[in-house]
């Protein structure tokens, strides 16, 4: 997952995540105390959560005041004034009673139908890969398809506190972010229902992660989560690759694979690649490649095929200078010599204002950015754990 760093540049922003521990116990403690009694009265809710919120609270007000002050106050102003205004809303008839636990109530789970379903797909921003879904109930959500991360992350804000009630009490809480961008708390629902693309593939019992707070992690970073999503054009992320940071797991692993076709402008999911591949490689989305610069040398690198990083990186070791040049041809192969040449562009030519060229970085871990989705369909097998790159035009 990438975003934009101003208006003619974008940096590659890795996900990271650290699970809470005794925090997230407390939390799924008075989570089950709840669900086991009557649902809490309006004046009962700030009691809930409050033991639970504020610690967290105080932890983060720690952290930011390090170097905004102004922020840890505001930060803890803010919260108060939530835990205030939740005491106004009817939770309760919201809430499942004791003799309707969350697991019950919530839509009864169903196998995956059989596919293939093609969801439009567009592209915002000559980068960023979009589709259209609408989340337990919430309004149309432009959703960033994102192959270098896991999960479905949405800030409560789009789901809607009446949405998010009627799910029940979160599975878990965690925290998760991008470096040079923002850190988020988020709640795990795993009963939500999820409509794409206006009715062509409706998922239940669907796992969600709703951002509930966010704060920037440096001086000149998007304010908060709802920020540096609207610098990409979107509302949330779709995370669709298998073996990724998470924060949790793609939200159509079920069913078996899914395919990211730019150029006819559509995500396929099927349990079979629908495309003729050119290629099959293990991994998903990171795979042991190999990449050179204008026909040269080869060189081994872990690829990170990641349709939500913007231009990538490239090892340092192949760039003579601090930057690729405009018409430098990057070639990657399935091995060190002959083998398969999987993708192919040339710098340069994407027509945006600005450097298209993917960032030097040291090492061999690399991202591979949206070039290669946009010039050939790229389908991820959940069951075979392994990708393929496939032929354009060849989707039935």
């Amino acid at each position: 997952m990438a975003s934009r760093n101003g208006a003619n540049g974008k940096n590659r922003r890795r996900r990271r995540v650290v699970i809470l521990g005794g925090a997230a116990g407390a939390f799924m403690a008075a989570a089950a105390m709840a669900t086991g009694a009557a649902a809490p009265a309006k004046a009962d809710i700030d009691a809930l959560l409050d033991p639970i919120i504020q610690p967290l609270v105080t932890s983060l007000s720690d952290a930011i005041a390090g170097f905004d002050p102004a922020a840890a106050t505001d930060l803890t102003s803010w919260t108060d004034s939530l835990l205030a205004s939740l005491n106004s809303l009817d939770v309760g008839a919201a809430l499942p009673s004791s003799a309707e636990p969350a697991a019950v109530a919530a839509s009864a789970a169903s196998p995956a139908a059989s596919g293939p379903f093609v969801i439009p797909l567009s592209v915002a921003e000559d980068t960023e890969p979009t589709v259209q879904a609408t989340i337990a109930g919430s309004s149309a959500q432009t959703l960033l398809v994102d192959t270098g991360s896991s999960g479905l992350v949405i800030p409560w804000e789009n789901v809607g506190l009446s949405q998010l009630l009627s799910l029940g009490f979160p599975t878990s809480l965690g925290f998760s972010g991008y470096s040079g961008g923002v850190d988020y708390l988020y709640l795990t629902y795993n009963d939500a229902t999820v409509d794409y693309g206006n009715g062509v593939l409706t998922t239940t019992n669907t796992p969600i992660d709703v951002e509930v707070l966010s704060w920037p992690t440096a001086l000149g970073s998007p304010s908060s989560f709802e920020q540096f999503l609207a610098d990409d054009k979107v509302t949330g992320i779709l995370g669709i690759g298998q073996h990724t940071g998470g924060p949790t797991t793609s939200p159509l692993e079920s069913y078996g694979g899914v395919l990211v076709d730019i150029p006819d402008g559509k995500l396929i999911v099927d349990s079979a690649n629908p495309g003729t591949a050119i290629a099959t490689v293990a991994g998903n989305p990171i795979a042991d490649l190999f990449e050179s610069l204008n026909g040269g040398t080869r060189v081994a690198v872990a690829d990170d095929v990641d349709s939500g990083g913007v231009f990538g990186t490239i090892p340092s070791s192949l760039v003579s200078g601090s930057s690729v040049p405009p018409g430098t041809t990057i070639d990657v192969y399935n091995s060190a010599s002959g083998g398969t040449l999987l993708y192919s562009y040339t710098t340069g030519n994407l027509g945006t204002s600005g450097y298209d060229g993917p960032t030097p970085v040291s090492g061999n871990q690399i991202d591979s950015g949206v070039l290669p989705f946009l010039h050939e369909p790229i389908y991820i097998s959940y069951t075979g754990d392994n990708m393929s790159f496939d032929v354009p035009g060849s989707i039935h």
